[in-house]
């Protein structure tokens, strides 16, 4: 710790001085960070910020991060558990030997689609800190409720429920990323929770192998019905944890563990960046999304995405005659491949900004693996690498969601409700796309599934370049300027707060909060500053 042989308030004032929006505690000026450092930055963004705005990142890395890996976590391992129930099984205890499989994906479906819209209206009237954790409790009790399942009808019901309740998820988590990290910063975050789906996707096929090895027959249940109980008994302290973790936006900002400096740095930040807060949702308003360009440039790439290749991997391992075990297992490695490749793409786009481009080279993955299992006719190996290959495209929706955060950074709400409709029309199309492409009596030659799912990769790339074109277009017939991280914005929302004075942006009232809020304490800030002695 360092010596300080010199009048605290005398060091915060000739700081604010420098500059006059600098809050020292997060942005000491002329810091710069050793080369070890820069070095290790290349991994971690925040390794190479000031000390201050490292520790901001940090606690919202704890808090709002590590909250929405875990909310993920569930949603995939809730979602995951009927693909493997169904090969571990349940479809010999319920006596499932039609399409009923496809049928439950098809009502968890419906749930989401009915939700979708709903889900983000709630918005308006009720946080996010409370509807999403609320939403979890709910799923959870109805993935449960399933270990008790005595025929389809009733797994029916749970699932369309259950999908109902998840709808929340995705799109209300997205827009909150968005609203809370930097464009260096919100790539790796967006992938890292998005891992966490292809670590429960693991997690459930050796969860499952354990339940049915461990516990098949204990307590007079079977190895399926305990996989639905151990996976409620995971996911509901994680719901109840939402109430607290969840901070809402930075303009409405609510969470105890961020104190009302953070919360002040918080929007300072954005409004840097570009982001604008939250606004009322109108009924106009509601309706404009649909008659806009945006809605239809984002839509088209959204609905496209279309996996097909890796997603019936265990059933055709199941119909080449592999075991229970090895049967959920197996697919794992292609999770292990979505992590490795997912975090070299996070870190790639966060360096780059290459958003767009990298969200085309993820796609060609799928085109390699649905051309090889539509052809079929073709070797073991090649159609084991076309179930796994795809998977170093998995990062796909995080790269793309990432760039509609900057791209669309200007409306809050647009990013919730494009997501949730773009999530609505996705579900109804495979609310009866996986039925009628890839039926469960084909498994695990589908006659034409493949070939569809390759023509909408295809059609993807192509909607994802003209969604560029649009962007650009609308940049120029606006008039944006360019920001210093590369985003666009209006020339009124251009600010800078290394050149520019709160009392120029924000009226001389701000001012004097600065002054208040950059106060130094030395037990606590001694090593955030660097100051010379004449």
């Amino acid at each position: 710790m360092a010596i300080w042989p010199f009048n605290r308030n005398e060091v915060t004032m000739d700081m604010i001085a420098q500059d006059p929006t600098c809050d020292p505690y997060y942005d000491p000026p002329g810091w710069k960070p050793p080369r070890w450092r820069v070095t290790l930055s290349f991994f971690w963004e925040s390794i190479a910020k000031p000390p201050g705005e490292r520790r901001y990142v940090n606690k919202l890395d704890r808090g709002l991060l590590v909250y929405l890996m875990l909310s993920y976590f569930i949603k995939a391992l809730d979602q995951r558990n009927i693909s493997n129930a169904y090969v571990s099984g349940m479809k010999q205890a319920l006596h499932l030997d039609g399409n009923e499989y496809n049928y439950f994906t098809t009502l968890f479906n419906c749930g989401y689609l009915v939700g979708s819209i709903p889900s983000q209206l709630s918005l308006s009237f009720a946080r996010p800190s409370i509807m999403i954790p609320s939403c979890e409790i709910l799923w959870t009790v109805m993935v449960m409720l399933q270990s008790r399942s005595t025929s389809a009808k009733y797994i029916y019901i749970c699932r369309f429920f259950q999908g109902f309740a998840e709808s929340i998820c995705y799109p209300t988590m997205m827009m909150i990323i968005g609203s809370w990290y930097k464009p260096e910063e919100i790539a790796k975050r967006v992938i890292i929770w998005d891992m966490t789906g292809n670590i429960a996707s693991m997690f459930s096929g050796y969860l499952q192998a354990a339940i049915y090895t461990n516990l098949n027959g204990v307590s007079g249940f079977a190895g399926w019905q305990w996989l639905f109980i151990i996976d409620g008994v995971i996911s509901l302290p994680i719901g109840l944890f939402g109430y607290f973790a969840i901070p809402d936006f930075p303009t409405t900002s609510r969470a105890v563990w961020l104190t009302d400096r953070d919360k002040e740095y918080s929007i300072r930040r954005m409004t840097e960046v570009g982001r604008k807060g939250t606004k009322k949702m109108t009924v106009k308003r509601f309706f404009q999304i649909f008659t806009g360009w945006r809605f239809w440039a984002f839509i088209t790439p959204y609905a496209a995405y279309i996996t097909g290749a890796g997603t019936y991997m265990n059933l055709w391992l199941q119909a080449v005659g592999y075991d229970v075990q090895m049967t959920n297992i197996l697919p794992t490695i292609g999770n292990a491949i979505s992590l490795v490749s997912g975090y070299i793409f996070a870190i790639l786009s966060d360096i780059t900004r290459w958003r767009w481009q990298l969200s085309i080279l993820t796609l060609l993955p799928y085109v390699f693996g649905n051309l090889v299992l539509a052809i079929w006719d073709v070797p073991f190996g090649w159609k084991f690498a076309a179930n796994l290959v795809p998977n170093i495209g998995s990062s796909f929706f995080s790269l793309f969601m990432a760039w509609e955060s900057e791209v669309f950074q200007d409306d809050t709400e647009l990013r919730g409700y494009l997501p949730a409709i773009g999530n609505a029309i996705w579900y109804c199309q495979y609310a009866w796309f996986p039925v009628v492409a890839f039926p469960a009596q084909d498994a695990p030659h589908y006659k034409w599934g493949y070939w569809a799912a390759f023509g909408l990769t295809i059609i993807n790339i192509v909607s994802i370049y003209a969604m560029y074109l649009a962007i650009m277009w609308d940049v120029r017939r606006r008039g944006l300027v360019m920001n210093k991280y590369g985003l666009y914005v209006e020339r009124e929302d251009l600010v800078d707060y290394s050149s520019s004075s709160l009392d120029d942006i924000k009226g001389p009232e701000v001012l004097e909060q600065a002054y208040e809020t950059g106060s130094i304490d030395v037990e606590r800030d001694s090593d955030l500053i660097e100051t010379k002695k004449e």
